[in-house]
């Protein structure tokens, strides 16, 4: 056998996070392809799982092309398909201005994407073994099923969800899945049909049936969740939800929450024993022409041996990983992708692309820190109170990994030399995990501050919410709104919240598009209510005005730093 081929770094899958990080460490960290790093893959082209999935092709990210932005940045919040670049003309926008596209053109779109920036990626290419070790610096060597192999100092696992996820039903081997099940409406034609799970594979499927089947039912155990109330974009969106209207309004159509306790299949029907979850324990047997599982997907980790078993979940749909999205058992392996979202899982956007790109950038700032001697990129800021809370306002305004990745993704302001003021310095950097910033190295900076964009906390309806007109109490605001923390050696210290705004803009004299849309709102002693942007600023500025002070009494020992009353602490004149 020939000598493993020496990498830096080795990426699984050529699916958009590979893609997305592959261009990273080659536009933006210098790495040659198929020498520094390299990706692999085991089907004939890049992209290879939106050839199939969704199945009925629709994609749920929206493509929005007219949003009044010019920044290609500011852009991204609607442009929920498109990898990072710095080219603005590979946006997928370009492609379409379906606002909910073709996921068999997203497919084209990765391949376009892969041939612009000639990324190292070989087809092709099937992993049967990942096994600790390796010549010189190599932490991993990995065999195709070539007898190929490549040693790299770090393992990126992008492969996705590569398996249907089957739950533990008697009998459920019997029944189709949305994996390969017909999508043929007409197969279909006067049956009955019982669809498990209530994700949106479960309705997409159900939807697609429901004009030529005689009923269809929907079953799992617990109540469907609506994205729009939990903004976990993962639960039910709207778009795949016109079945809940021939459910309640009576169209021979029912969601079942109810626990399946056996799938028989007996003279030609399917026959399913039901518990209802919320009827007392109440049981039923209900019978079937078709039964089909759409029950989700997980990842498939059966290439790692050698004694170098990743920890998964309990169930075993995902990998366990740190703040970092490195195995939490095996050092130097690292996760990328749809699989990132056990980090924040039913929380956030690491599911799904517009989210998990950002991750998949701040992953690479991890691995250039740690492997390249590349510290995280930063800005540099002056200290004053203005220009942090103009960087502040700039960032919440047009950053789309805030927006996508609430409370789940950070910046991060640090600053230094705070006794010597002619070289006293802001640093702020961009797109981190807010669970890294804390347990990494910032969190121990003498004082930090980690801004995010997050929603508020309510028992209201989200369609009739009772909004906060008071700035000093933007705390209480339900809708996406900034979130400023001021931590001092680990300690929170201080917290300031914006207003949220209904376009998420909060620069003066800015707006999307070529006239402003909001012309005045009147917050709670403002004078002028056509000024609402510089409350926003004048706040803020006062709150980064009290917490410089608090750094520099800390720093020359004038007073211990103490944490304020939230509240309080976020005052300031409107």
């Amino acid at each position: 056998m020939s000598q493993p081929r020496e990498l830096d770094y080795l990426i699984l899958g050529a699916g958009p996070a590979g893609l997305q990080l592959a261009y990273f460490l080659q536009q933006e960290g210098g790495l040659t392809p198929g020498e520094g790093y390299l990706v692999l893959d085991r089907k004939d082209r890049v992209g290879s799982y939106f050839d199939k999935f969704p199945r009925h092709d629709k994609l749920l990210s929206i493509n929005k092309v007219h949003t009044g932005y010019t920044d290609r940045e500011a852009q991204l919040r609607y442009d929920w398909n498109s990898l990072l670049s710095d080219d603005p003309e590979l946006a997928f926008t370009k492609y379409t201005g379906e606002y909910f596209a073709s996921a068999r053109l997203l497919a084209q779109y990765f391949r376009d994407f892969a041939d612009r920036w000639e990324l190292g990626v070989q087809l092709g290419t099937e992993v049967v073994r990942v096994e600790p070790g390796g010549p010189g610096r190599a932490n991993y060597t990995v065999t195709d099923n070539q007898g190929r192999q490549y040693a790299c100092r770090a393992l990126v696992i992008a492969t996705g969800l590569a398996a249907p996820y089957v739950p533990d039903i008697p009998g459920i081997e019997q029944t189709e899945n949305y994996w390969d099940c017909s999508i043929e409406p007409e197969d279909f034609a006067g049956q009955r049909v019982m669809v498990i799970g209530k994700g949106n594979s479960a309705f997409e499927t159900a939807n697609h049936l429901t004009h030529v089947t005689r009923v269809t039912h929907i079953c799992s155990p617990n109540p469907v969740k609506m994205a729009w109330k939990t903004h976990f974009f993962g639960h039910l969106r709207a778009v795949n939800n016109d079945f809940l209207d021939t459910y309640i309004l009576k169209g021979q159509n029912s969601v079942l929450d109810a626990d399946i306790e056996r799938i028989e299949h007996v003279d030609g029907e399917y026959r399913v024993d039901v518990r209802f979850t919320h009827a007392q324990g109440q049981r039923a047997q209900l019978a079937y022409d078709r039964v089909l599982a759409c029950t989700g997907f997980r990842w498939e980790p059966s290439f790692f041996g050698g004694g170098c078993t990743p920890d998964a979940t309990p169930c075993g749909r995902l990998p366990q990983m740190t703040s970092a999205w490195e195995s939490t058992n095996l050092p130097h392996v690292y996760y990328a992708g749809t699989i990132t979202q056990v980090r924040d899982h039913h929380k956030t956007m690491s599911s799904v692309l517009h989210g998990f790109r950002f991750n998949t950038k701040a992953l690479w700032s991890i691995l250039g820190e740690r492997y390249q001697d590349r510290p995280w990129p930063a800005k540099r800021l002056a200290p004053t109170a203005e220009a942090l809370a103009d960087e502040v306002i700039e960032r919440v305004s047009t950053d789309a990994a805030l927006m996508h990745q609430p409370g789940f993704l950070c910046d991060v302001l640090t600053l230094n030399d705070f006794d010597s003021p002619s070289d006293a310095a802001g640093y702020y950097h961009r797109t981190m995990a807010v669970d890294y910033a804390r347990e990494s190295r910032f969190g121990q900076e003498p004082h930090c501050f980690v801004i995010t964009m997050e929603y508020g906390d309510t028992i209201d309806d989200p369609l009739a919410v009772n909004r906060e007109i008071d700035p000093a109490k933007a705390y209480n605001d339900f809708y996406l709104h900034p979130r400023i923390r001021h931590f001092a050696r680990g300690e929170q210290v201080g917290e300031h919240h914006m207003s949220e705004s209904l376009e998420n803009d909060w620069r003066p004299g800015k707006h999307p598009g070529d006239r402003p849309l909001i012309r005045s709102i009147d917050f709670l002693g403002q004078e002028d209510p056509t000024k609402f942007q510089e409350t926003h600023r004048r706040r803020l500025i006062a709150f980064f005005e009290a917490q410089l002070a608090l750094a520099s009494a800390d720093t020359a020992n004038e007073q211990p730093v103490a944490k304020p009353n939230t509240p309080a602490a976020d005052r300031a004149p409107a």
